[in-house]
């Protein structure tokens, strides 16, 4: 019995030594909040703030200088042209009348030129079919092979070649980006074809979900797509909210620049064209009484979410969440993630129980981000109890040898 109150004596100095007694001794250099701008449901239009500006560049070329991934100057935007441009690698189908010897397959040249018997290349990139035929037929007449009465030249796509794009801004993955890639079998399948190709890989929304998709800071009313120098404003707000997708086909060559609002909205946070349909998120589980995460289950499906998954989506998935409420309600949580305005990374931490009783409000419950980290730890009674349990494993043998002759 006079072993009981110096076993308490012990457990009491354990408790005010060690921090992990209190549920929330670890956790004091820990970020409790975001410090950059948040905005839940805010409309896509109004970014409550200013968008990072758009603005001329000096210099006789179309107002085009590259500064940083969000400030890419461009001036002024122009609506997108209603037909689709040729690109090298494109494949049309050339027919001439009373010149069919020469009519056949041709593919646009590296140089973006058309190379057509007995006539000078021909350049066709960025240029419509129908623009190219005209280009053609005008080649053709002042070579005096055509008649003007009789001047007849059809131009059709075979098919839409891969085509690099540049993309830059509040997207995921940033950088140059391989969009419309074919299969062997789809391009022998074509070479029979008489024409016709749709290229649905060969549009702006493929080249955001290839470079990882835009970010909750995106400023989606005001895209830019520039060709040539020249820049081109695109409206994507229609493909988060349901609507139709814009016609906004690519070529070799294209810039495509999505200006940060300079504020997070969490609608953006959801599957759609222009969104990752999924991230990858890193869960830790070593909470009593699993102690590995092969314990809890934590495997590929389990870190494989939905994109606009939260903060408590991801602990219900790593088994954090439920088992005994004594000892597992006061569990605790922390989040790894990236400020997406700056690229710093941060650290936050919240009560998995303030997460259940309130799980609707986006400063508490954020949404995640690819590649972040979620770690949980165990509550202040679990840790009280491992330390108990740790005395008493060193103290039995003491007792035992104090116990011989």
């Amino acid at each position: 019995m006079t072993r009981l109150p110096a076993l308490g004596a012990l457990l009491v100095t354990a408790c005010i030594l060690l921090p992990a007694c209190t549920p929330h001794g670890l956790r004091s250099d820990l970020a409790a909040e975001r410090d950059y701008p948040l905005r839940h449901n805010l409309p896509l239009t109004d970014h409550g703030g200013p968008v990072v500006p758009v603005t001329a560049a000096p210099g006789p070329e179309a107002g085009l200088r590259k500064a940083s991934l969000r400030n890419s100057v461009v001036a002024p935007a122009l609506p997108l042209p209603a037909a689709p441009p040729l690109s090298p690698g494109d494949r049309v189908r050339v027919a001439v009348h009373l010149l069919e010897d020469l009519d056949g397959l041709y593919d646009v040249d590296i140089d973006g030129s058309l190379r057509f018997p007995h006539i000078d290349p021909l350049p066709v990139a960025g240029r419509s079919s129908l623009d190219a035929a005209d280009m053609l037929k005008q080649a053709l007449l002042d070579r005096e092979f055509l008649r003007p009465e009789l001047a007849h030249v059809s131009i059709q796509v075979q098919l839409w070649a891969p085509v690099d794009v540049m993309v830059e801004g509040a997207v995921f993955s940033p950088g140059s980006v391989t969009v419309n890639v074919r299969k062997p079998e789809e391009k022998a399948q074509k070479s029979v074809q008489v024409s016709g190709d749709f290229p649905g890989d060969r549009l702006l929304p493929a080249a955001l979900r290839a470079a990882g998709g835009v970010r909750m800071d995106a400023a989606v009313d005001q895209v830019l797509l520039v060709r040539d120098g020249v820049a081109h404003r695109v409206s994507l707000v229609e493909m988060i909210e349901g609507g139709e997708m814009p016609f906004a086909p690519l070529m070799a060559g294209d810039r495509v620049i999505v200006p940060s609002s300079g504020t997070i909205n969490e609608r953006l946070a959801r599957p759609s064209g222009i969104t990752p349909p999924g991230i990858r998120v890193f869960l830790s589980n070593q909470t009593t009484p699993v102690f590995s995460n092969s314990q809890a289950n934590v495997g590929r499906d389990a870190t494989s979410l939905p994109y606009g998954s939260t903060l408590l989506t991801a602990l219900i998935s790593a088994n954090c969440v439920g088992g005994t409420a004594t000892t597992n309600s006061a569990r605790w949580a922390v989040l790894m993630t990236r400020n997406p305005l700056t690229g710093e990374p941060h650290v936050i931490e919240r009560s998995i129980e303030d997460l259940l009783r309130d799980p609707n409000r986006p400063d508490l419950n954020p949404a995640l981000q690819p590649n972040d980290g979620v770690a949980c730890y165990d509550s202040g009674v679990t840790n009280l109890r491992d330390i108990a349990r740790t005395l008493v494993d060193i103290l039995s043998p003491l007792s035992i040898f104090r116990g011989l002759p």
